[in-house]
């Protein structure tokens, strides 16, 4: 069956309003924005240093607190879910350095973090002894006196192999962007006149040694023309040497402007120079140094491919088919062959994974001995451990390593260098998360480290797995979670359901435990559904590349085929579905509200990228084209324009209730998008259209637990206002 164009849908499926009045703009004047002829009316919005564009922000925020903010109701979620986030029972994961554990911990008297240590062996006994290398709170790093910026630790990159020093990064209000510091473990303080990179940028930065640095220098805030790429990426890297300038260290290697990114790194353990070009999203050239001759050579090897290296093997994962050796792997097989055989022009590939249809890899690990195939199937986990052969020519083994059932777990090495024990993550939907340490060597049982108690109650409530029909006859899977599933019927039990999607980038929503929605909405009788849709990475690359550029309809017609489904099971009904997504799950829900608005009673569209016309030209956009197109071709924005959410919302259609959400900080998915729909629709006559943006949170809910738990609260406040009641 031959898919809808999103106009054909949305002529088929519209609800006229008929003449509607504007009485939201005419008795709250200090929402609308003055706008400009021309194709964009609200292009100023834009702007993120404009007076104007401000006070409509500080407006708007003033209208959506005291909606859903500061509701007596919204405080007291917000209290307690800020309780969950700083909780002094949260499960502690630490990081291996030498002899030490390390753990970042944000907790109501370190809002912004520490850095902590305490020894391995008494982290394992359950007997920490913390030592507090770094509290962020602490650091005045504002060189004004009007300057209140609220930094966040973003990285601490350790110096092998002594770890007694640190690459740390700290982001302006959550930002992509940093400054850089070196700082010094024993005496807990910042190297003077050590590496640093003082103004705020995409800076890349990484250890050669103790006196030597790769770095992607950022130099925009003082050259006019920096070494860039499109999407706002360093494009040339520097070799370092402590003690001398940073613009007069040597270039070592450079991209193009139109990549994405440029990089190089040191791989201290394989000791092995890597450099790679990102020339689009999914496509990434990569290259090794030849140290005697002190040239770079590139990977004979695809663009398309995933590479690692582990003790002297090359690993390869192709995105798409790929013929090697006489040899045809499909995309997502996993395959190796030894390095020095590869560069010696050997092409003969080992497949050590091949996926089927819903068995796909998920990501591959190393310990000492071992290599972990994690894989996903059909939403479970497996995971394979597998060991190099001790002859040449031999075969590599392979055993299955038991995970708890009906769970959803993942294994971690500790040091690789060192032994085989791993750290294993044990969590579901319902299941409160729990760590264990185990060494893959030893058939000894796992030992639990710790176990997160019950943050919601989960008594009654399950979790099912089902499938709705898309147009073209795929199965998408979604789960659902609530009390009374299978009970519910159209005439009895239908309930107020938050439906969540994402369906991009070969991001796959797997089962977590999530405390927000469980204290928020489930705890409280609402039922929550996570879609599994194409564009995702649930199935692998094909499940992906199934809804890239000008099929991105398949996304959508798969979110709205889980909602019809939800609908006709006697589950919920229209006006009590709400949809959420963020980022590219906000594009989903925006795309979804105009083509199908009669489908849902709330949407949620947090950070979301809604005008297709110009994400390109905002922010990070551009490094996007691999997954949307490009709206400089015809043809692609052909496609794009017949989708967007921004052009096509109509005066003259009934819309849900829809609140939008950014961040001033966020430079990844500018703030314009989410501006510009709001305004506009508000100037439509939409009045129940809201916008919240914040300060801080970067592409995310906030910096400090207080104004994540905050945000969270209003989000949910609107959806139980619009599609409520709750128990």
């Amino acid at each position: 069956m031959p898919h809808s164009s999103p106009l054909q849908a949305q002529s088929a499926f519209c609800i006229p309003i008929g003449s509607r009045r504007m009485t939201l703009l005419s008795s709250h004047p200090e929402l609308a924005w003055s706008t400009v002829e021309g194709s964009d009316p609200y292009i100023g919005l834009e702007s993120l240093d404009d007076a104007r564009a401000q006070a409509w922000v500080d407006a708007q925020n003033r209208r959506t607190e005291a909606a859903f903010g500061r509701t007596p109701e919204a405080r007291a979620l917000a209290a307690r879910l800020e309780k969950a986030y700083t909780s002094k029972d949260r499960i502690v994961t630490c990081s291996r350095y030498g002899d030490w554990a390390y753990n970042t911990w944000q907790d109501d008297a370190h809002p912004l973090g520490i850095v902590r240590r305490t020894p391995w062996a008494s982290w394992l006994a359950g007997a920490t002894e913390w030592e507090t290398i770094l509290d962020v709170d602490a650091l005045d790093l504002n060189t004004r006196a009007d300057d209140d910026t609220r930094w966040a630790l973003a990285d601490f990159d350790m110096l092998y192999p002594d770890y007694d020093r640190a690459l740390v990064s700290l982001s302006p209000g959550g930002s992509d962007a940093v400054i850089v510091r070196e700082f010094d473990i024993k005496s807990k303080s910042f190297v003077a006149d050590g590496f640093g990179l003082p103004d705020v940028g995409k800076h890349d930065i990484s250890w050669i040694d103790r006196d030597t640095v790769y770095v992607g220098w950022d130099d925009s805030k003082t050259n006019p023309r920096p070494a860039l790429t499109t999407s706002g990426f360093p494009r040339q890297s520097r070799r370092w040497k402590r003690g001398t300038p940073l613009a007069d260290a040597p270039v070592v290697f450079e991209g193009e402007r139109r990549d994405v990114s440029a990089g190089v790194d040191y791989d201290p353990i394989e000791k092995l120079h890597l450099a790679s070009r990102a020339v689009s999203f999914y496509d990434t050239l990569n290259y090794w140094l030849d140290e005697p001759v002190n040239a770079w050579r590139q990977y004979d090897l695809p663009a398309h491919v995933e590479i690692e290296h582990w003790n002297g093997w090359l690993f390869v994962t192709p995105r798409k088919f790929w013929n090697a050796g006489g040899r045809r792997h499909a995309p997502g097989t996993l395959t190796v062959i030894r390095r020095d055989a590869f560069l010696a022009g050997s092409r003969h590939f080992t497949a050590l994974f091949t996926p089927s249809e819903r068995l796909v890899l998920a990501g591959i690990d190393f310990t000492k001995q071992f290599l972990i195939v994690s894989q996903m199937d059909d939403g479970t986990p497996r995971v394979t451990l597998m060991r190099p052969p001790s002859q040449e020519n031999g075969d590599w083994e392979a055993r299955d390593f038991a995970l708890p059932d009906a769970s959803q777990s993942w294994v971690d090495s500790i040091d690789s260098e060192r032994d085989d024990t791993v750290l294993i993550h044990v969590e579901h939907f319902l299941e409160p998360p729990s760590l264990h340490h185990a060494d893959l060597a030893s058939d000894a049982p796992w030992q639990l480290l710790a176990r997160l108690p019950a943050q919601f109650d989960a008594s009654g409530l399950c979790a099912v797995r089902r499938h709705a029909i898309a147009p073209d006859g795929e199965r998408i899977p979604y789960w659902l979670i609530g009390r009374d599933i299978e009970t519910s019927t159209k005439s009895t039990n239908t309930r107020p359901c938050l439906l969540y999607g994402y369906g991009g980038f070969e991001v796959a929503l797997d089962p977590h435990y999530d405390a927000t929605t469980g204290i928020a909405w489930l705890e409280r009788g609402g039922l929550y559904a996570i879609a599994n849709i194409r564009g995702g990475g649930e199935f692998g690359p094909a499940w992906h590349q199934a809804a890239l550029r000008e099929n991105r309809q398949i996304s959508f017609d798969d979110f709205i085929a889980v909602a019809q489904a939800l609908i006709d099971t006697g589950i919920t009904t229209p006006k009590q579905l709400a949809i959420r997504g963020g980022s590219n799950g906000g594009l989903l829900t925006g795309v979804c509200m105009v083509q199908r608005p009669e489908l849902f009673g709330a949407v949620l569209s947090e950070v979301p990228l809604l005008d297709m016309a110009r994400f390109h030209l905002l922010l990070q956009g551009a490094s996007w084209i691999d997954e949307y197109g490009d709206p400089d071709d015809a043809d692609d924005l052909r496609h794009l324009m017949a989708y967007s959410p921004y052009q096509n919302v109509d005066a003259d259609i009934a819309y849900p209730p829809a609140l939008f959400t950014s961040s001033t900080s966020d430079d990844r998915v500018h703030p314009g998008h989410a501006r510009k729909m709001a305004a506009k629709m508000q100037a439509q006559g939409h009045d129940e259209v809201w916008y919240q943006e914040t300060g801080e949170g970067g592409h995310g809910a906030g910096v400090e637990p207080e104004a994540v738990a905050q945000a969270e609260a209003a989000a949910f406040t609107f959806l139980a206002t619009t599609i409520g009641p709750l128990a």
